[in-house]
């Protein structure tokens, strides 16, 4: 992240500030009385007791110091002084006040007053920051000497005072992402200059020297030094002596800085910076400006940490930068922590804009069992403004060297990105494997849109075994799908192609998912302004594909028209709604039907009530609502044994799925149903937050006949197990409680009881501690029975926690552990460390899991207790150097998908 030293001292090399008229503060000494006269002095020649000395001629008055490009009013900030005041020049007579320099204003607009510019106690938000004394952090043994002495890290948090906020304040948020520096040099154009000093002199107008605490104020831009001097024909400024300049972009320290207005020249020697908004710090022995778009530096040195903490830092011999090209380039770059040297290269090209260039990303490490010790060294191909190439060779040490790349394409109306990998010889496998992806979507219109989704890999344990056990993925299936869409008003249209390949090496036959050539859904709607009614008309074509099973031709239309009624309080919505699906099959069980037809009718009505009043608990006002609701279903029975089983499952039961016309998924069956679902919830709701303070949720089905349609068929399927006809006349009493304390704290849990066995059946409960981003707490607990298998061997009886909470001292732990308390082992876990501070950050994380699931025993149907998997184990550390890079498996996504609550620094 070189780029950003151009950014750190452009903005001082392109200040713009305004000379003051000659005629308003040219001064003179009275050869009589030796006292100094200045015309501009706000005393008049009465109040000074000196003599009057005519205005000169403002004829040949010099060109302003820079030129303003927009006249405009803004406020002043004044510089609060850092040095001593140097001792005045010894002049004769009466001690004279300074000379207060102020330019001619061109227009007649009020100037603002000027305000004194906010100061801040450097590392104010950190508590073991010290104002006198370097961070604890940097103890320890160096091989090499401190980066900054103790004279510059005083500067240093000087400069860092010129702020209004401290520029580390958020430094634990991600680099470039602070808001707190919003820089007013558009208000620079229309405020003039003004210069404050113990002496100054002119001479013909045409050169100033001032000396003695020189102060120069425009807007957001101060400067300080101990003399000053502009010449108006050369049009060059110089300042010597403690040069000290701020606005809110920048603030610098130099030994001395000369301007060539005229060309855009300029040259600073010694000079020390703070860039807020990375926020960097550092020094540079000279700086060069050749043109307004050309500058280079000599002995550069730069670092992210805060005052007083020197853990890191990047040297350069000499760095250029090309504003117009767009690029940067150093020499003799080398990159110290902790004291030591840990990389350098003689030449480095980056980039110090928006604009992309080629070159090498940070590598990554790892290891894992399968695959051993892996290192990844990407490079980025920049090929043109709207497509690019990333090129990752990776390197496994028991299986040899994987050759992968990504290309992404943008255009007009498209964009899309292709994924390949390519392993020539698997040193284990003694052969060569692949995997390769498309993503691609296009938006022809606002209505019109395509997308295209493409997987493929060489065989089923390719992620498994050349993953990094970060990535693994947690489906069996690999799934490739395109599709062509039209949304418009009350118009719905979908037209799609899907395939499946199976990467869990324990599934075939049925339990290998039906492809889709093509699907095609249309569905229509439409709700009259005048009428309370909503009449739907939803339409399906699909044609199932399969190996080994029977395939075929599904054509499914289900219009339907609802009533819904609704007031302030209560809602009464009957529905009535027609299914019909027609079966075109073929490769046919001898024996059954190459055409079915079903038709059924479908009633439903859901009504409710919304009651609420206010209350008050333990001093606390509060909503307090009753929300009973009922839901009627009828649907006729129908034998559905001699339908394929394409696409339809059984949903799982919880509270809400009580409300579905239909407890199947997709359109081959349809439940026989003659039932009510009553339900009620109530909640205790915060009016001022709205959080719910407490919900709790109870509900059952009532059955008026048995439910007979189940998955089972002609055809064979292992679904038909876990889809028995039920008779029981209630479903399982449903319970679900739920908090929300407030912003950190919430709790969510389920019971599910069954007054036929007087059993609990299902449960879970989970507790969400949320402080901060990097302070989470998740707790869980799962348990569900499965009636199929005796003595609960395929029960479910699992817990989850998670973490990432601090310790001590920027010490932070992270975890995950999934237990299955059935089977005495650890589903998924990992734990780790993290360190992080004002400048860099460092994650080390160990990870045992679950990579290959193994065939035990597959002639049991009602068990699922007939596969094992494989436990692996990787450990994976991340270190990144804030501002400038990092090395390692990128982390944040890992616990992002891992813990709940957890989000990315500064997200």
């Amino acid at each position: 992240m070189l780029r950003r030293l151009f950014l750190v001292f452009l903005p001082s090399l392109t200040a713009s500030n305004s000379f003051a008229d000659a005629s308003a503060w040219s001064c003179q000494q009275d050869k009589n009385s030796n006292e100094w006269v200045c015309s501009g002095d706000q005393n008049s020649p009465d109040q000074t007791d000196s003599v009057a000395v005519p205005v000169p001629d403002t004829s040949n008055a010099p060109a302003p110091l820079i030129e303003p490009e927009k006249p405009a009013p803004v406020v002043v900030e004044r510089l609060v002084s850092v040095l001593p005041p140097p001792e005045p020049a010894a002049i004769a007579s009466p001690k004279p006040e300074p000379a207060i320099l102020k330019p001619l204003a061109a227009t007649s607009e009020k100037t603002p007053e000027a305000s004194s510019k906010p100061a801040i106690t450097p590392c104010a938000s950190d508590p073991n920051c010290s104002a006198g004394e370097e961070d604890s952090e940097n103890s320890g043994i160096n091989l090499l000497a401190p980066v900054f002495g103790h004279q510059e890290e005083l500067i240093f948090r000087s400069l860092a005072g010129q702020f209004a906020k401290d520029p580390w304040a958020n430094c634990m948020a991600t680099v470039g992402t602070q808001k707190n520096y919003t820089p007013v040099n558009r208000l620079r154009d229309r405020f003039p200059l003004d210069v404050k000093s113990n002496y100054s002199e002119i001479f013909d107008n045409e050169i100033g020297n001032y000396s003695g605490n020189v102060e120069l104020n425009r807007a957001d831009q101060h400067a300080q030094s101990h003399a000053a001097n502009y010449d108006s024909v050369s049009e060059t400024l110089d300042l010597q002596g403690d040069v000290y300049y701020s606005d809110d972009e920048l603030a610098l320290h130099s030994e001395s800085a000369t301007l060539k207005l005229a060309s855009d020249q300029a040259k600073l020697r010694d000079t020390l910076f703070i860039f807020p908004a990375t926020p960097l710090r550092g020094r540079a022995k000279a700086v060069y400006r050749d043109n307004k778009d050309l500058s280079h530096y000599q002995d550069v040195t730069y670092t992210s940490c805060r005052p007083g903490n020197q853990d890191w830092a990047l040297h350069a011999s000499e760095l250029k930068l090309n504003k117009l090209t767009g690029k940067g380039s150093a020499k003799n770059a080398w990159v110290e922590f902790k004291g030591t040297p840990v990389f350098y290269s003689p030449y480095l090209g980056f980039p110090i804009d928006n604009r992309r260039m080629s070159g090498f990303l940070p590598p990554s490490f790892g290891n894992t069992q399968t695959g051993g010790f892996l290192l990844a060294t990407p490079y980025y191909w920049n090929l043109a403004p709207n497509y690019d190439a990333i090129l990752r060779p990776k390197y496994f040490s028991k299986r040899g060297i994987l050759l992968g790349s990504d290309f992404r394409y943008l255009s007009e109306q498209s964009k899309g990105k292709i994924s390949l990998e390519y392993m020539p010889d698997d040193e284990i496998l003694k052969t060569s494997r692949y995997q390769g992806s498309l993503k691609h979507s296009t938006q022809f219109t606002p209505n019109i849109s395509a997308n295209l989704d493409l997987n493929y890999v060489s065989d089923k344990n390719y992620f498994a075994e050349l993953g990094n056990a970060l990535s693994f993925p947690n489906f069996s299936f690999l799934r490739s799908s395109a599709d062509v869409n039209y949304f418009g008003e009350g118009v719905a249209f979908t037209t799609r192609v899907e395939n499946y390949q199976t990467i869990d090496r324990t599934l075939s036959g049925l339990q290998i998912p039906y492809r889709r050539l093509p699907q095609i859904n249309l569905n229509l709607s439409h709700s009259f302004d005048r009428l309370p009614l909503d009449v739907q008309l939803e339409n399906e074509s699909v044609f199932f594909q399969h190996n080994d099973l029977v395939n075929g031709q599904r054509l499914n239309f289900r219009p339907s028209v609802s009533l819904p009624l609704q007031t302030d309080s209560a809602y009464l919505t009957p529905k009535i709604s027609l299914q019909h699906t027609e079966y075109f099959l073929t490769n046919q069980i001898a024996g059954l039907p190459e055409n079915i037809s079903r038709t059924l009718p479908i009633f439903s009505t859901d009504t409710g009530l919304f009651l609420e009043r206010d209350v008050n608990i333990a001093d606390t006002n509060l909503v307090h609502t009753l929300e009973p609701r009922l839901f009627y279903l009828y649907i006729p029975k129908t034998d559905q044994s001699k339908i394929p089983l394409f696409d339809s499952s059984i949903y799982d039961f919880w509270y809400s799925s009580m409300f579905r016309e239909n407890r199947f998924s997709g359109s081959d069956r349809v439940q026989d149903a003659n039932q009510v679902t009553t339900a009620l919830t109530s909640r205790l709701i915060d009016p001022v937050t709205g959080y719910e303070r407490l919900r709790l949720s109870l509900g059952e089905i009532f059955y008026f006949r048995n439910r007979e349609v189940t998955l089972c068929g002609d055809y064979p399927s292992n679904l038909c197990a876990i889809s028995p006809v039920e008779k029981s006349p209630t479903s399982p009493l449903v319970a679900e409680l739920g908090s929300q304390f407030n912003r950190h704290v919430s709790i969510d849990s389920g019971i599910q009881w069954d007054p036929d066995t007087n059993k609990i059946v299902r449960g879970k409960a989970t507790l969400h501690l949320v402080r901060e981003p990097g302070q989470v707490i998740n707790l869980g607990y799962l348990y569900r029975v499965n009636p199929l298998v005796p003595k609960h061997t395929n029960d479910i009886t699992q817990s989850d926690m998670s973490f990432h909470w601090p310790v001590y001292n920027n010490w932070s732990v992270v975890g995950r552990w999934q237990y299955s308390w059935l089977y005495n082992t650890t589903q998924d876990g990992f734990v780790g460390l993290e360190k992080e501070n004002c400048c860099w950050r460092f994650r080390i994380i160990g990870r045992q899991f679950l990579n290959s699931i193994n065939n035990i025993n597959n002639s049991d149907v009602l068990s699922n207790n007939t596969v094992e998997g494989t436990a692996s184990t990787g450990i994976f550390f991340q270190i990144e150097l804030k501002g400038l890079t990092g090395v390692g498996e990128q982390l944040d996504d890992f616990f992002v998908k891992s813990i709940y609550g957890y989000r990315k620094p500064g997200k």
